[in-house]
């Protein structure tokens, strides 16, 4: 086998396009992947991932002007998430941006290489107000055959650590440590799950793959496509293209304050969405949970408030984890708080009593479970604090 791409091939994997890349969309049944995620490990292929390396003296200047984060507050083996932004004050995209000890490195699922290496080199010529002395050297990853991996769930921890040592339970979230086989496992993750991203030259990508696979089974893992993303980005909500795809918002309405550092000198979308910070806005995102039975509720279906529609619902699912109806919707400011109830959802079918609810919309079993207390196959440990 000469490729993680062949493998899933033969593997049987359905695939998709995903970044301008093709990775599987999924392996298996939509909720074995999901109860897999949610329950044990799922192992997915994240090739999609963009991997942009900025190297140089004066990389820091680059990178945090294209970012709406501080990366001056990370360090060698650190990382920070952040969003790009339109000069308007909408949201591009998120990044992870990792330092090592030559430059950084920009990550994207949703922002193509091709672009992020445009967008850098574009920024090159404001030299002078970002005081870059030399020009760093900018590479798209993949073209030195890079890819990546994801493992997540509430195991993914105590999996890892047995091919990669105890080191990985210490690992804090948004660090990353290098293997002795010259990959780099990076804990992140949007979907409040343990979760290691392992990136790296391919062939050695598909040694861990395999690895993986074949230490696994104890866990219960399963091999799996991005479908289930569909699910959980519902569930544990943050920027998803998908999600967002008809709408141009920004960190406000979507209330991703928290992903913009507005004290920093300067960076894309500054001025935009510093005016943006100091006003209401008139809309804002909100998840609200439906109270009472219905046979769907689906994305345009209108929110109500004694039959006036004061906003929209934009992504909606039957929550496995939850049992009933949650949604994504888009309020009026005046509404779009949390835990209110006295709304209505105007479905195909009928209105559907509901509340808006504070997010995330679960409470993960990877919160209750601790690597110094729990394990999957120490049967003298419990499996978690439930």
């Amino acid at each position: 086998m000469t490729s993680l791409h062949d493998l899933h091939l033969k593997q049987g994997a359905v695939m998709g396009v995903y970044n301008h890349y093709s990775v599987p969309s999924a392996y298996h049944d939509p909720m074995v992947e999901y109860k897999a995620v949610r329950e044990n490990v799922l192992l997915v292929d994240y090739s999609h991932m963009s991997i942009v390396s900025v190297v140089g003296d004066d990389a820091w200047a680059l990178v945090n002007y294209l970012v709406s984060a501080d990366v001056s507050i990370i360090r060698d083996e650190q990382g920070i998430y952040s969003l790009v932004l339109n000069e308007d004050g909408t949201i591009r995209g998120d990044v992870y941006v990792l330092c090592s000890s030559e430059g950084y490195y920009v990550m994207s699922e949703n922002i193509p290489a091709a672009e992020l290496v445009a967008n850098l080199n574009t920024l090159l010529e404001k030299t002078d107000e970002l005081d870059i002395q030399e020009n760093p050297e900018i590479k798209d990853m993949r073209e030195e055959s890079w890819g990546a991996i994801l493992l997540e769930g509430p195991y993914a921890w105590e999996l890892m650590s047995e091919i990669h040592g105890f080191d990985i339970v210490g690992l804090p979230y948004y660090e990353y440590m290098n293997t002795d086989d010259e990959l780099m496992v990076f804990r992140c993750g949007k979907h409040g799950e343990f979760a290691y991203m392992v990136m790296g030259h391919r062939e050695k990508l598909l040694e861990q793959w395999q690895q993986l696979q074949q230490q696994g089974g104890k866990y219960m893992l399963q091999t799996g496509g991005l479908d289930y993303q569909k699910m959980v980005r519902i569930e544990n909500p943050g920027w998803d293209e998908s999600l967002w795809a008809d709408y141009a918002l920004n960190p406000v309405e979507l209330q991703m304050q928290w992903a913009v550092q507005y004290d920093k000198e300067g960076f894309v979308g500054k001025e935009a969405v510093h005016a943006q910070s100091h006003g209401e806005g008139a809309r804002k995102m909100i998840g609200m949970i439906a109270e009472g039975p219905c046979s769907a509720i689906e994305p345009g279906d209108s929110v109500l408030v004694s039959g006036q529609a004061v906003g929209r619902v934009v992504k909606a699912i039957f929550s496995p984890a939850l049992q009933c109806f949650i949604a994504l919707t888009l309020l009026e400011s005046d509404y779009a708080w949390s835990d209110i109830c006295g709304f209505d959802i105007q479905t195909r079918t009928g209105t559907v009593a509901a509340k808006t609810k504070s997010m995330p919309f679960i409470y993960n079993l990877s919160m209750m479970v601790n690597p110094t207390e729990h394990s999957f196959v120490d049967a003298s440990k419990a499996k978690s604090a439930l």
